[in-house]
């Protein structure tokens, strides 16, 4: 009886622990304003790089948007927005720093 009882214990922890371990693939779409050419696109490509968990990025230069797809067990969104504002782009809620947006192209700013 007892034995039983501690298969039962050690087969609910086991399914509990699988469990906090699922994907958390979540997809974003940040406004972007500046969002109008290829140029843009790959200096955000570049400066969102580093930032681990992100699968895949779909620019839309007609709406300005740029939908994120990243792994919110690895990345969070503050994160990604903060490259992109570092890359000197602004965020409706977060405008970019004067001096990081004064590194962009005249025609990016």
């Amino acid at each position: 009886m007892k034995t039983r009882l501690n298969k039962w214990i050690l087969l609910a922890v086991l399914l509990l622990c699988a469990g906090c371990f699922r994907n958390n693939i979540r997809i974003e779409i940040f406004p972007i304003a500046q969002l109008r050419s290829e140029d843009a696109v790959n200096r955000i490509a570049q400066a969102l790089r580093p930032v681990s968990g992100i699968s895949e990025i779909r620019p839309d230069l007609m709406n300005h948007t740029l939908t994120v797809i990243f792994n919110g067990n690895v990345a969070h969104i503050k994160n990604i927005e903060y490259a992109i504002v570092k890359a000197g782009f602004d965020l409706p809620h977060w405008p970019a720093n004067p001096a990081d947006k004064a590194k962009l192209p005249e025609s990016l700013r």
